[in-house]
């Protein structure tokens, strides 16, 4: 008689945690490489954002401090639905956050999605297009996974954005004058990633649709147009209200932060934002590398333009950044034009603050010396992107291309000087004449050749920040366009800080807008402005010898 023994399976081995981890090692390493890409946009749009709201909510308190002066400023923009049509919620703005809202919203949700809009395409399309995205799928990962890696990155990159808005509008809600808690500043904060947040998508989906980053941008931009008009048409009266529903910019309007604090739009938007997310991550995996879902011609016919000389191509490739950086300084300058309606009534209190800044003169050229600061900062910082884009080039290896040519180092560093020269002369140009066409279409009479000439006035500051540009990229090409953004970002705070705090004024001479006259208020000294295009040109000829005697930077 035999007897069977059971024999018992093993246990089964318990998962290991290290294979789990290990399984996603590529995803994280693509999500740390591609937040590393985005962290310093992000950090400087969060310090812009929150310092730019900051500075509305404290110059609103110490403009209209009392209900009198509040219910003037109600009175004077209310009843125009032409500002409600351009710059969007004017009904709070008898409060601090309303005002705030108010004054900020256009601005900041337009920079706000470009911005991610572009990181979107550049860190998908743009890396396929280099070829280095081919080197990143030959690993342990796929199409869908990596990319769904990538706005991963995004996300934080954007959620930086929020939480860095909401600190500072929290820090300076603090005060008494101000009054805006935690709560209206994280509110305020989540309405304005809003925007970023949608076309960080758009701009992911538009990457899997289109064979090159142009065209994902071109798509995505597109995209952005029809979300902006159908903005304005809900702005447009009672009766459309409901369009801004249909909208990112429409929902960020809707939560009405430091009022109503309505969290019911978020909804919508995160929605938004996960179905375009998971169809981008669902069409990278279905697709091709480096193939697209629009369909192009693989026959095109022969575009010579800028091909016959190193000047030529360099325009070639930057004119169409460039004509939406002359477009973006018209419109500000259209935007303050408008808002030069305030002035019709003079505001004793206003009228003290601008004093600070040492303009004199009618209350509207008062107004607009200052308003011209900001117009100054604008095209001053153009020369940050052309300089990043040279850089872009000379570390790419394609300047190495170029060079094997009888093209010297000297003739295409003063191509790209020359031509970024010639954008900034445009761009104040063009932001006088929008000043004038926006204060005109109000009604408030202005001379053309001075709001003009206003305009041409910041030429000789942004052309200083030109020359450091170019001795930074001589000198170091990699730190060359941030060392742009920060000396004119220090500039800008230095100087408000310097003329709103008596104590502080001594620090106004460290920055670049000291020396400028904030013209039509005060008047312009020739000395002045010779002695600035004088450092400008300086620099320039400086950086053009530097960089003729220094070994090209690749890799």
């Amino acid at each position: 008689m035999t007897t069977g023994v059971a024999i018992s399976a093993p246990p089964a081995a318990a998962p290991d945690a290290g294979a789990v981890l290990r399984r996603w090692n590529a995803e994280v390493a693509i999500a740390r490489r591609a937040f590393t890409q985005v962290r310093i946009g992000a950090v400087v749009c969060a310090v812009a954002f929150g310092g730019t709201a900051a500075s509305s909510a404290l110059s609103y308190a110490t403009t209209f401090p009392t209900p009198a002066s509040r219910a003037a400023l109600v009175a004077t923009t209310r009843a125009d639905a032409g500002l409600a049509l351009l710059l969007g919620p004017i009904q709070s703005i008898d409060t601090v956050g309303g005002y705030t809202v108010y004054k900020c919203f256009v601005f900041l949700t337009t920079i706000g999605a470009i911005w991610a809009l572009l990181a979107a395409t550049r860190l998908l399309r743009g890396e396929e297009d280099g070829g280095r995205w081919s080197l990143v799928l030959a690993g342990a990962t796929r199409p869908g996974r990596a990319t769904a890696a990538t706005l991963v990155a995004l996300g934080a990159a954007i959620a930086i954005v929020g939480a860095g808005t909401s600190v500072l509008v929290a820090l300076t809600g603090r005060s008494p004058d101000i009054g805006l808690g935690a709560v209206d500043s994280v509110v305020y904060g989540l309405s304005i990633v809003i925007a970023p947040a949608v076309f960080a998508a758009v701009g992911a989906v538009t990457s899997q649709l289109g064979r090159t980053r142009r065209v994902a941008s071109s798509v995505g931009m597109g995209v952005f147009g029809v979300a902006f008009v159908l903005r304005m048409v809900g702005d447009a009266g009672r009766g459309t209200r409901w369009v801004l529903w249909a909208t990112p910019f429409g929902w960020t309007e809707l939560m009405a932060p430091f009022t109503e604090n309505d969290l019911r739009p978020l909804l919508p938007a995160a929605l938004c934002v996960t179905v375009l997310a998971l169809a981008a991550v669902n069409l990278a995996a279905r697709r091709d590398v480096g193939d697209g879902l629009l369909s192009s011609r693989d026959v095109a016919p022969i575009r010579p333009f800028g091909l016959r000389s190193p000047e030529g191509l360099a325009a070639r490739l930057s004119i169409p950044v460039l004509v939406a950086w002359c477009a973006g300084a018209t419109l500000t300058g259209l935007v303050l034009g408008i808002i030069a309606k305030i002035t019709a009534t003079s505001v004793p209190s206003m009228t003290d603050m601008l004093g600070r800044f040492g303009v004199e003169g009618a209350f509207v050229n008062q107004y607009l010396g200052v308003a011209f600061l900001l117009v100054a900062s604008v095209v001053a910082l153009l020369p940050a992107g052309q300089i990043g884009a040279a850089c872009d080039e000379e570390v790419s290896g394609r300047l190495v291309h170029l060079l094997v040519s009888p093209t010297t180092r000297r003739r295409w560093f003063v191509g790209h000087v020359t031509i970024t020269a010639i954008a900034v002369v445009a761009a104040g140009l063009l932001a006088g004449v929008g000043t004038w066409v926006g204060a005109v279409s109000q009604g408030v009479d202005l001379d053309p050749a001075s709001t003009i000439g206003a305009g041409l006035n910041v030429v000789p500051t942004a052309l200083v920040a030109l020359g450091i540009g170019a001795v930074g990229l001589s000198i170091a090409p990699r730190a060359a366009s941030r060392a742009v953004y920060a000396v004119i970002i220090w500039s800008l705070l230095i100087d408000l800080l310097a003329s709103m705090v008596s104590s502080l004024t001594w620090l106004g001479h460290l920055s670049l807008f000291h020396y400028l006259a904030l013209a039509p208020a005060q008047p312009v000294e020739l000395r002045t402005i010779a002695a600035t295009l004088g450092v400008a040109l300086a620099l320039c000829a400086l950086a053009t010898v530097r960089f003729t005697r220094r070994d090209i930077a690749t890799g």
